[in-house]
């Protein structure tokens, strides 16, 4: 399934699929491509038609972020954090770059600047557990117990579980 052949005829199929109505529309399709060929594990192809689709439409912030995210996948979290920051130039309001940065910056151990994200995000989606979790973990790395605690609290009220996990051994 994950033959080179088979992945061109994915893509082959994908190109003749998605109509090209106006223009600006063929960063979208390199966008999918660069989707398609992260899933495969084929990254640096990923990265290379993500960054096609960057040329075709500066002000696409999905694209800067699954550009990073791929980058993070091969462990370039410095270039995945360049490419969330666009991300959220673009669009202040796009959770999942803040998301991924964060992620990256506690991979890389800023973890002021992960706390500073997550943050952002629960600002943004109130819901996110993940956030909660996110920033409860990295609260924990700087010893700051009373912030982990509550936001660990929280992402379990969210229905995260693993927080349980760290409030038991951290919170009680």
């Amino acid at each position: 399934m994950n033959s080179p052949g088979c992945m061109k005829n994915i893509i082959i199929i994908l190109l003749i699929a998605i109509p090209v109505t106006a223009k600006g529309q063929t960063g979208r399709i390199y966008l999918e491509v660069g989707n398609i060929r992260h899933e495969f594990g084929n990254y640096q192809g990923a990265i290379e038609a993500f960054t096609m689709a960057i040329e075709e439409n500066p002000r696409l912030a999905i694209a800067y972020n699954n550009r990073g995210i791929t980058r993070a996948a091969t462990g370039d979290d410095a270039g995945a954090i360049q490419d969330f920051t666009r991300s959220v130039e673009i669009n202040d309001r796009y959770a999942p770059a803040y998301l991924n940065r964060a992620a990256s910056r506690y991979n890389i151990g800023d973890y002021y600047g992960a706390i500073e994200d997550y943050g952002r995000v629960t600002e943004l989606e109130p819901e996110n557990a993940i956030a909660w979790y996110g920033r409860g973990i990295s609260h924990l790395q700087i010893k700051y117990f009373v912030g982990a605690c509550n936001d660990l609290g929280t992402a379990l009220e969210l229905g995260y579980e693993p927080a349980g996990e760290l409030i038991d051994e951290h919170c009680r």
